[in-house]
């Protein structure tokens, strides 16, 4: 019965570990989702940079070319075709910042789903810690019994 007791200690130890693992690996997902977005965003700042110098270049180049006819329509062409790569951009960056918002929207998932787990690991390990020592205790009464039955023979082998 002592080792029965035993095995269900070492069972109920099993289960901590296998949540303890399974909160680890949840921790490292959350972690990656992280890394992710923060990538994103850094892609982000990128395109917006160049928008940024798109607009500049857009800026600088109309006041060079202010001269003659022909100079201005080379200029309102380049200035159409900034225009469509500053559009093009903008149309980047708002996917990305669209990305982004998902990206953040499945952290906060992640982070819901790491916190119920959590408490599932923790119930879990109370329960556990529960049983084990309710298992203990009762190691220590079969332990005090055969303690008192081994006297027991002592006395009536004594007599």
């Amino acid at each position: 019965e002592r080792d029965a007791l035993q095995d269900q200690v070492a069972v109920l130890q099993a289960q901590v570990e296998e949540a303890q693992q399974q909160v680890q690996t949840v921790l490292s997902q959350q972690s990656a989702l992280a890394d992710q977005c923060t990538a994103e965003e850094v892609q982000l700042a990128n395109v917006q940079s160049q928008l940024v110098e798109a607009q500049e270049q857009l800026q600088s180049t109309l006041l060079e070319y202010a001269a003659s006819r022909s100079e201005k329509d080379s200029i309102l062409s380049e200035q159409s075709a900034l225009q469509a790569r500053v559009a093009g951009l903008c149309a980047e960056r708002d996917g990305l910042m669209a990305e982004v918002a998902s990206l953040r929207k499945a952290l906060d998932v992640r982070d819901g789903q790491l916190g119920a787990q959590t408490l599932e690991a923790d119930e879990r390990l109370r329960v556990v810690a529960s049983e084990r020592d309710a298992l203990q205790d009762q190691v220590a009464v079969l332990q005090a019994q055969v303690e008192e039955a081994q006297q027991q023979v002592q006395t009536v082998l004594s007599q």
